[in-house]
């Protein structure tokens, strides 16, 4: 996550009033208006404190948008992933085995107990049932009787509860246990990835195409977080202002085209991207004799990034509707 921080640029005074000098000083022509080119800067930081390792960029450099800009030390962060990666998989651990039951080899012995339960019984019963027809004819006594029954009762729940042990291995832990797991599970991913994030913060990239106006610090040096590392001018962030005398300002609207007149070029065509709604007083310092008029707009005309890559900020500007 690149943080930035907005910051108008100012001009020097001297800007348009050299600008007026190179236009004609006696009449204020129709439809053209002094101005300058200005710039609004990037300034990109990380979330996160630690020492500088790399930065990438020199000032007055080209960047395209995604180039990396600096990296700070990740190493911090990449010994607490690990940590969080073990936690995850433990995790995990945990909820797959409260979830698949109990191990083959114990489900095993269990099939096993169930089995010799099931002989035990079938042999109580069946001595039971022979043992009921000698008492009818008095070779077995009624208490022989008695404890053949009972006998045969014990081994009939002893083999109910083995079988239904067996029933409960095979399902796994109780429901409670296994969104506990899960739960814990969730939050240890949840920790990782945050960590991961927190690690990426550490490389910031360009946003935006431009230049670099500035870099604040040097390779060693301790950068706290959220402190502005490099400073650069994105080429869609230049544009030109220029104030138009309130008789005019209704002949301009938005995305209507322009041009604009520097020193040393060809005139290059720009769009209006802001009208000011707030009258201002004209300026001081492009105030002349051939500019006279009392109340002004602000307008501001943006160029295309491909033409805005090679102006410079600052530059005195003449803006006029007429091609």
């Amino acid at each position: 996550m690149n943080l930035f921080r907005r910051a108008g640029v100012g001009v020097a005074a001297a800007a348009a009033l050299l600008s007026a000098g190179c236009t004609d000083k006696n009449a204020h022509k129709d439809g053209v208006y002094q101005g300058y080119l200005d710039g609004r800067f990037l300034s990109v930081a990380s979330p996160q404190e630690g020492q500088l390792k790399e930065l990438k960029v020199r000032r007055g450099d080209w960047v395209e948008a995604g180039a990396p800009l600096f990296v700070l030390d990740p190493q911090p962060e990449q010994d607490q992933l690990s940590q969080q990666e073990e936690l995850v998989k433990s995790a995990k651990a945990k909820l797959d085995d409260l979830s698949k039951g109990l191990r083959d080899t114990e489900l095993a012995a269990l099939e096993a107990q169930v089995k010799a339960d099931q002989a035990t019984l079938a042999q109580s019963e069946a001595e039971w049932k022979r043992n009921e027809q000698l008492r009818e004819g008095n070779y077995v006594s009624q208490n022989d009787l008695d404890r053949l029954r009972l006998l045969t009762d014990q081994h009939a729940a002893e083999a109910e509860r083995d079988a239904n042990q067996l029933a409960t291995g095979k399902l796994g832990a109780r429901e409670d246990q296994i969104k506990q797991a899960l739960a814990d599970w969730n939050a240890a991913q949840a920790l990782r990835d945050n960590t991961k994030w927190l690690l990426d913060q550490k490389t910031q990239n360009a946003p935006q195409a431009g230049w670099i106006q500035d870099t604040l610090y040097r390779v060693g040096e301790r950068v706290a977080p959220a402190q502005p590392v490099v400073v650069m001018l994105p080429a869609a962030e230049l544009r030109a202002r220029f104030y138009v005398p309130q008789a005019e300002i209704n002949r301009l609207k938005l995305g209507q085209e322009v041009t604009v007149r520097l020193d040393g070029r060809e005139p290059l065509k720009a769009k209006v991207s802001f009208i000011s709604t707030q009258v201002e007083f004209t300026p001081p310092v492009i105030y002349s004799d051939s500019q006279n008029y009392k109340y002004v707009f602000l307008v501001e005309a943006d160029f295309d990034p491909a033409v805005a890559r090679e102006l410079h900020t600052g530059q005195p500007a003449e803006v006029s509707l007429q091609p």
